[in-house]
């Protein structure tokens, strides 16, 4: 068991690695159009190629004409970033402003990101990110859960005290599975997340790995796209998710969900609201969970400029007596080149597996390695 964790933590430092390492061996695509970059056989290499086309990133130029149609055969509207940025924040709010234009930046963004998607639907084998990823190689919290407790297994510990350091690191991403199965607009995907806590400060037992979230899930999503009230209802899914900690007995947890979800955005807002059902489990490690985790994940990212990101991720349990509340708060910028730096900030319950029932209070910072948009 100990040789299996290893490996999959090793493998997904080594992915991230190469995340990273391709970032920065990002090519000149100044001589391609996009469908050229289709063509392009390394997946990091196509998708720096398709972003740098179509992307905010590298929208500050006006497309040539050949570009531009070359984009709608791809399914993408081709925009400077003074049209997506500027457009949507000058025309919100004005009554005599267009329609599409109130809407704003985030409806391009989620096209733009819809488009890129089905870019690589032809590709066997293909990936694209699902929820950020990012490595936070130093973070802290003041008072690290010592005694982890479930209801149903009591109370464990650990071999040493907890070093109040640790890397915390998120990786993210989706295949698709079947497209066009209903229609041009419904995707069926897997899905994979994992969430480590990495004591590396901790070199006197080895720097272990204190905890890992593995979180597989099945979606079938919806590309709405529906003009409702000032904004876009963008998308709708549900998924059948499991998520556990992979340990055994007493550290073990892990529940299952139906999970449904929808996005809708406005002008410079994304907001994401993620209620959840869950599945009945019969040895049931955390029989409470609801208790502090609640039924749902409720989020606002607002799109600051080209570069900047706030997010922001609230729980509740919806209860008037012993009520608990969630929070954490987000913010990437530019660090120079691709990569973005990543600030965090959490304060609640259900971080982590292991401690769903303890409040931790983190700080942290590191590198985004790839934003919601």
């Amino acid at each position: 068991m100990t040789s299996f964790k290893q490996f999959v933590q090793v493998t997904a430092l080594s992915l991230l690695s190469l995340t990273v390492w391709g970032q920065d061996k990002i090519q000149n695509f100044d001589d391609l159009a996009v469908e050229d970059c289709a063509l392009i056989k390394d997946g990091i290499t196509r998708l720096a190629c398709y972003d740098e086309k179509t992307s905010l990133e590298n929208a500050g130029t006006t497309p040539t004409p050949e570009k531009r149609e070359a984009t709608k055969r791809m399914g993408v509207t081709p925009t400077t970033s003074e049209e997506t940025l500027s457009d949507g924040a000058s025309n919100a709010g004005n009554g005599n402003g267009d329609e599409d234009g109130d809407r704003g930046v985030m409806k391009n963004l989620v096209n733009r990101y819809v488009a890129a998607e089905k870019a690589l639907f032809s590709f066997s084998g293909s990936f694209v990110s699902h929820r950020p990823m990012y490595i936070m190689p130093l973070t802290w919290t003041p008072n690290p859960n010592q005694n982890p407790f479930s209801p149903r297994l009591g109370e464990t510990g650990y071999d040493d005290s907890l070093d109040k350091k640790e890397v915390k690191y998120q990786i993210s991403f989706k295949v698709p599975l079947f497209t066009g199965w209903l229609d041009n607009r419904t995707t069926l995907w897997f899905g994979y997340t994992q969430l480590s806590f990495w004591q590396v400060y901790d070199t006197d037992n080895s720097a272990p790995f204190r905890e890992t979230n593995y979180e597989p899930e099945i979606f079938l999503r919806y590309q709405a796209d529906y003009d409702i009230g000032p904004g876009t209802l963008n998308v709708v899914s549900v998924a059948i998710d499991h998520q556990s900690n992979g340990q055994s007995e007493p550290k073990s947890r892990s529940w299952n969900r139906i999970v449904g979800n929808a996005v809708y955005s406005y002008d410079r807002w994304l907001f994401m609201v993620s209620p959840w059902l869950r599945i009945p489990d019969g040895e049931d490690d955390n029989p409470d969970i609801e208790e502090f985790a609640g039924y749902a994940d409720y989020w606002a990212v607002y799109k600051w400029d080209q570069e900047r990101t706030l997010s922001l991720k609230l729980r509740n349990n919806l209860r008037a007596k012993d009520n608990k509340t969630s929070i954490q708060l987000g913010y990437s910028f530019p660090m120079g080149g691709s990569l973005k730096g990543y600030v965090q900030y959490f304060n609640g319950y259900g971080e982590s597996l292991i401690d769903y029932n303890e409040r931790i209070h983190r700080i942290g910072i590191g590198i985004m390695l790839n934003d919601w948009l």
